[in-house]
């Protein structure tokens, strides 16, 4: 039988198991972008420095980011025990509203290489 995650003797994959990793892009248009619109800047201006105390609220860790670029993307890495969390963190920080959120949940190189492995390939 497997170690329980957290157990004593537990492997860092174990432990990780409990936690899940996300991809957040959050992409708007040049219309509502904080570079060109004023309600977006203030809000932008307003939220920003509140981010990491909302993740910490919402029991999310920022692994990395946000960061932006001038293709008018906001990408964010997060870790966090449940997608609700996520979410609370997202609605909280006012994300969606100037931007359109693609969550991508994902693992670790190291806990998808644990997958394939122990996986059967479907073909040859």
């Amino acid at each position: 039988m497997g170690k329980l995650p957290g157990a004593v003797g537990a492997t860092r994959l174990d432990k990780e198991a409990d936690i899940m990793h996300f991809v957040v892009l959050g992409v708007h248009s040049a219309e509502v972008c904080p570079t060109s619109n004023a309600k977006s800047r203030a809000l932008l201006l307003e939220m920003g420095p509140q981010i990491p105390k909302l993740a910490e609220h919402h029991g999310v860790k920022i692994v990395a980011g946000p960061y932006v670029n001038r293709e008018h993307m906001t990408v964010v890495v997060a870790e966090t025990d449940s997608a609700e969390s996520l979410d609370a963190f997202l609605v909280a920080a006012r994300l969606h509203q100037w931007n359109q959120l693609r969550i991508i949940p994902s693992h670790t190189m190291e806990q998808g290489m644990k997958e394939i492995a122990e996986e059967t390939a479907l073909l040859f």
